[in-house]
């Protein structure tokens, strides 16, 4: 569904580097609006900012949901610490709204300690054998989509399998990256010619275009009904 995309794990481009190259510069900020069923239900704003050898992304989302014929929002925020090679090292994730709920990951330790506090208040602590390269990637946070694409060894090129983790899911997976070519996005309002990667699971297919310096500007996930589109 729209809300967990991620939990649906289970030219050469500006993507990834070179082995051997110096590592791409992250840095990017910006917002998303959020589509499902083409009815706009929120938005995200994000920032990657590089501080000496760390990438700190941190966003703050806000959607609108219905449960039980009744339509309220939830506020989230997530901050991502990874190094200079995109290894991730810390993740924190919050949700305040109708129901409130916590995650804080240590990657430092093997295997990495994970602690949730969930909606009832309790907390419920987790320890994962985690690869170093694995790839975080969780529900409702566009902009990580981003740094997954740094992830795409552009000289290797082709197909790319990289291990992933869903902190909100509690769910280790795989995903495949792939380079499509250049192409305008099917989105209303799109006219621009972008670089287009694939990002593929067993369970689904994300559609991603990002503009030459790696910036992602649109995600498409068909079979969920959803997208997100960078506002101008």
């Amino acid at each position: 569904m729209a809300l967990a995309l991620a939990a649906m794990l289970a030219g050469a481009p500006r993507a990834g580097q070179a082995p051997g190259a110096a590592p791409p510069d992250p840095s990017d900020h910006g917002a998303f609006e959020l589509f499902s069923d083409g009815k706009s239900i929120g938005t995200e704003k994000f920032e990657i900012r590089v501080h000496g050898n760390q990438i700190d992304a941190q966003a703050e989302a806000v959607m609108e949901v219905e449960q039980n014929g009744r339509k309220f929002d939830i506020h989230t925020t997530s901050n991502l610490v990874l190094d200079s090679q995109f290894q991730p090292l810390s993740y924190t994730w919050s949700q305040k709204g109708t129901q409130s709920s916590q995650i804080n990951i240590d990657f430092h330790s093997q295997p990495a300690r994970a602690r949730y506090k969930t909606v009832n208040g309790q907390e419920d602590r987790r320890d994962f054998k985690l690869q170093k390269d694995v790839v975080v990637l969780d529900d409702n946070a566009i902009h990580q989509y981003e740094l997954a694409l740094e992830r795409y060894d552009q000289a290797k090129g082709g197909t790319q399998t990289l291990l992933a983790f869903i902190p909100q899911e509690a769910l280790p997976g795989v995903i495949s990256l792939s380079f499509v070519g250049r192409d305008v996005p099917g989105v209303s309002g799109e006219q621009r010619t972008l670089r287009h990667f694939l990002l593929s699971t067993e369970l689904a297919q994300i559609n991603l275009w990002t503009d030459d310096q790696g910036h992602l500007q649109v995600v498409s996930a068909p079979d969920a009904h959803f997208q997100a589109l960078r506002k101008k």
